[in-house]
């Protein structure tokens, strides 16, 4: 094991170290030495002395610090004398450098300093530059001055070279020992801090340090030239800074800080081993205190500390070599005069009493730490625990414990979907940051590091602006997760991440939902208010509604509604105010919700039994098969450059063949090989072919004298099992589901829930209650003819739509009578056919084939009925009805949007419904969908105030 130091010099300047190995404090040999200031790198630690000079201590190694200085003598040939010194005056020195430009005679070769001693005389390298001995005595010859030197002299060779070298070494190892002064120029006397850093830029061997220095009258000064083999450095560089310093910190990075005199801070940019002084100035706000500023700031890798003028300790969040400025700063408890960051990011404090404190619990997980303290240890030989009165800057060490003040980050790598052109993966870095303030109170930051350019860039997502997490299907990736905020909402563009596995997915998606979660206070399972929905992929979301959520004055606006993903799968979900939630599968599969369940975040459980069963699915595949009639080869899949293509989706857009299309996500398997589909609507030859004059005219199942083309659809199952809170409600599937709206405060001995079969047949579940809402049995409710959409009111008002697109109402229905008695019909709008309809407590909304949005006049307690359709709008999927009559709806596109940025599937509210606007004024828009969204379910549930939405659509 590698020992470290931690050094310390007291108020009297003397210097003492205190060993991880030896574990105790020890004074430096020296007695004479008085230091003001210490700075600890890696294997080496620089000072301040108090007669102004600049100190240094290299920890003793196996490995010898050595330099060669070498010099070449150069000779010319003259018919006279043979090869001489006398060369010409346009030649080169006699003894000069490699290139000739610099006069180096042996004799001005000086020893830098008293801590180096030469190690042998000068000799000649008998080694010629390509690794052969040379048997000349070391002479090179060539035609002249600068031509390439052979070893082999020639009868045109007019000029030699060779080269005399001499080592010398590092005698002062482990003792503190002066840097000599820069000849000519004078050094930055006297100075008043420094800090070393840099060693962690470089992943080559033997890595040299940066050293930066202050000056008394506030100057920065750069030490240049520090290499492993000259680690005294060369000479000290001023770097221009806007106003005066006070104190300086760099990291082992690149990271640098300094205090001004005022107490705000700066931060050196641009910082690379091409560039070490770095390139500009940017000032940093100082903690938020009432009077003054900062006094201290210490640097690590990727954190900075700071002390305040009232001994407030301040640590910096989100600081990292793409962001070296950070977020923000937080609090923590314990004060102190001055603190240092050590190797490790290890922290050490020196407290108002000056006494010596560590910052327990500091891990890479945990950068802030959870508590101070105090560092004792044997003074000496002697056996008594001591804490020596003390400034520090020190290396580290590592502990693990609790306190209430913390910082914690979760890092990792991932690949990030560009949103400018040209749109491509690029990987990235991941930082998930999360604080705990003063009051208790946790947010946390999630930070992306990219470069462009050879740039550092980051970008950052406060998670108190997430509004919703969900994965996706992106191309090329299938551990990709799209997160939402409201400003990206209103732009169309979500950040869109993907993980190297689908484990590392599901990990990041936990972990942000639960940084989620405890931003807005949500902990435990969803409430009996919360509005639930259903993607176009399935997945099932929760959003927890603030008791303002649908008050004319506090309306909150859609693109900030927070939706948390809950575990499970379903095509639609329909709840109410009481906790009766009910879904239905791909498959058909009525599901309703275990109320004990959890979010996704947070697992629940019940007694020793956790609340959840085994949920599974079933979807079905379509691609389409196209050909084209030939006269030579008849119908074929050479088609013409303006069809689709041979292998295609539904409209023929895309091209899906056998072998490219997959199931949903990951998590879904195939269950069926591929067949051809005999039970396609509009009927199909033996063969599954259906017929038509061209793309894309309707498609009939008999081939005629006019039919050019021909398609036949592929089908294929998959399924998905997992485990979620949902209970199976068999035997009998479904197609729709409604359940009676009601306020929170409602009490009821039963609650309606009517459904529709997957053959149409109308049924109406008896025994609902919320103590037991899977009911008991269904209730067989006559039809004349299957049905399509059922939709239940306010008042037991219950509409449907039949699968030949006509509207009817049940009338007499009661709690007492929940099945009614008779169904009237109601005319559809002229010309039209609807296909879904959603009925709240005075109102009544119906969407047709064309997208149309229709609003029914004239409903009356006396006539329920209604007595017209009005056209409302546009550009509608599907609609929803609250019980106070408010109205949702998933809209196909966005007014004011670029068709580049538009995409189908925005949630969108009603503004200004009330008594004297039944109809609204205005939408408000909110989250859409990707431009690979399927299809859509919309359904609905109440609050105490209202009734929301439950069919939210995200991409797929």
């Amino acid at each position: 094991m590698s020992s470290s130091l931690l050094w310390a010099v007291d108020v009297y300047g003397k210097v003492y170290s205190l060993s991880t190995t030896r574990g105790r404090w020890e004074r430096d040999e020296d007695t004479l030495l008085e230091l003001k200031r210490v700075t600890a790198g890696q294997r080496c630690s620089w000072g301040i002395g108090c007669d102004h000079h600049v100190y240094l201590n290299i920890d003793p190694g196996e490995v010898p610090i050595r330099y060669r200085e070498e010099t070449y003598e150069n000779q010319r040939w003259n018919p006279v004398d043979g090869f001489t010194d006398v060369l010409l005056p346009t030649d080169r020195w006699a003894w000069s450098d490699l290139t000739g430009v610099t006069a180096k005679p042996l004799h001005s070769f000086l020893l830098p300093s008293n801590s180096w001693e030469w190690e042998g005389d000068w000799y000649v390298d008998q080694v010629c530059a390509g690794g052969d001995p040379i048997e000349t005595g070391g002479w090179e010859y060539a035609v002249d001055f600068p031509a390439n030197f052979s070893r082999e002299k020639k009868w045109n060779s007019c000029v030699c070279r060779r080269r005399w070298i001499r080592d010398r070494i590092y005698k002062a190892r482990g003792s503190w020992t002066k840097i000599p002064l820069d000849h000519p120029k004078q050094p930055p006397l006297p100075l008043s801090d420094v800090s070393c850093g840099g060693w962690e830029m470089s992943d080559q061997p033997g890595r040299y340090h940066f050293l930066w220095g202050v000056s008394q009258q506030g100057q920065v000064w750069f030490r240049s030239g520090i290499l492993p083999q000259v680690p005294e450095g060369q000479c000290w560089e001023q770097v221009e800074a806007p106003r005066e310093v006070a104190q300086i910190s760099a990291g082992p990075g690149d990271l640098l800080w300094a205090v001004l005199w005022d107490g705000q801070l700066l931060v050196r940019t641009g910082i690379c081993l091409d560039s070490p002084t770095g390139s500009s100035w940017v000032v940093v706000d100082s903690p938020p205190v009432k009077e003054g500023g900062t006094i201290h700031v210490a640097v690590g890798v990727s954190v900075v500390w700071a002390v305040t003028k009232d001994y407030k300790v301040w640590f910096r969040r989100g600081v990292n070599s793409h962001n070296p400025c950070g977020s923000g700063w937080i609090s923590i408890g314990g004060e102190m005069m001055m603190v240092d960051v050590g190797l490790n990011d290890q922290v050490w404090g020196v407290g108002e009493d000056r006494g010596l404190y560590f910052r327990k619990g500091v891990t890479p997980s945990e950068p802030s730490g959870r508590g101070w303290i105090p560092v004792s240890a044997q003074w000496g030989h002697s056996k008594e625990m001591v804490q020596p009165r003390s400034v520090v800057y020190g290396v580290h060490r590592e502990c693990s414990l609790s306190s209430v003040f913390s910082v914690w980050v979760r890092k990792g790598s991932m690949r990030w979907w560009r949103d400018w052109k040209p749109y491509r993966w690029v990987d990235v870095g991941v930082a998930l940051e999360q604080s705990t303030n003063v009051n208790g109170k946790r947010d946390a930051i999630f930070f992306i590091y990219f470069t462009q350019y050879d740039e550092k860039k980051y970008l950052h997502v406060f998670i108190s602006d997430v509004t919703v997490l969900v994965p996706v299907l992106k191309e090329n990736s299938h551990h990709a997760f799209a997160v939402y905020t409201s400003d990206s909402t209103k732009q169309r563009w979500p950040l869109i991440l993907a993980a190297q596995t689908e484990k590392d997915m599901a990990d990041w998606l936990s972990l942000l939902a639960g940084c989620c979660c405890e931003a807005r206070g949500i902990r435990g399972t969803p409430s009996r208010q919360a509005l639930w929905s259903v993607t176009s992929k399935g997945d099932v979301m929760v959003h927890e509604p603030s008791p303002c959520l649908e008050a004319p004055a506090h309306t909150l606006p859609c693109d900030m509604m927070f939706w948390l993903q809950v575990p499970g799968h379903l095509r639609c979900v329909e709840s109410n105010s009481l906790g009766v939630v009910w879904g239905i599968g791909y498959d058909g599969t009525a599901w309703v919700y275990s109320v004990l369940g959890y979010y996704c975040a947070f697992p629940v459980f019940v007694g020793d039994r956790r609340v959840l069963h085994t949920q599974t699915d079933e979807r079905t595949v379509y691609i389409y098969e196209n050909q084209r009639w030939n006269p030579m080869t008849g119908y074929t899949d050479k088609l013409l450059p303006t069809d689709r293509f041979p292998w295609s989706d539904d409209n023929g857009f895309t091209e899906c063949t056998k072998s490219t299309t997959h199931p949903p996500s990951p998590q879904w398997s195939w269950v069926t090989e591929w067949a051809v589909d005999l039970a396609f609507s509009g009927g199909t030859d033996r063969e599954g072919w259906q017929y038509a004059a061209d793309f894309p005219v309707t498609f009939h199942g008999n081939k005629s004298l006019k039919d050019f083309v021909r398609r036949r659809r592929w089908v294929r199952k998959c399924k998905i099992t997992l485990t979620a809170p949902w209970q199976e409600v068999p035997p009998i599937p479904l197609s729709d589901i409604t359940v009676l709206p009601c306020l929170a405060q409602s009490s009821m001995e039963q609650v309606s829930v009517w459904g529709l079969s997957d053959k149409g047949d109308v049924l109406c579940r008896l025994g609902v209650t919320p103590q037991n809402p899977a009911g008991s049995s269904w209730l067989h409710v006559g039809t004349d003819q299957p049905f399509k959409s059922i939709s239940i009111g306010g008042g037991h008002q219950v509409w449907a739509i039949a699968r030949d697109r006509a509207v009817f109402y049940r009338g007499s229905v009661s709690a007492r009578n929940p099945a009614g008695e008779c169904w009237y019909h109601i005319p559809s709008p002229p010309k039209q056919s609807l296909r879904q309809l959603s009925v709240g407590r005075t109102s009544v909304y119906a969407v047709d084939e064309n997208s149309n949005l229709w609003y029914r006049q004239g409903l009356t307690p006396s006539y329920p009925q209604g007595s017209a359709w009005e056209l409302l709008s546009n550009n509608v999927t599907k609609v929803s009805v609250g019980p106070l009559d408010q109205v949702w709806v998933i809209a196909d596109w966005v007014p004011g949007c670029p068709s580049e940025l538009s995409v189908p599937g925005a949630v969108c509210h009603r503004l200004g419904v009330g008594p004297m606007q039944p109809k609204g004024q205005s939408w408000d828009y909110g989250i859409g969908v990707s431009h690979y969204q399927l299809g859509v379910d919309f359904d609905v549930c109440s609050k105490d105030i209202g009734r929301f939405p439950n069919g939210t659509v995200f991409p797929k």
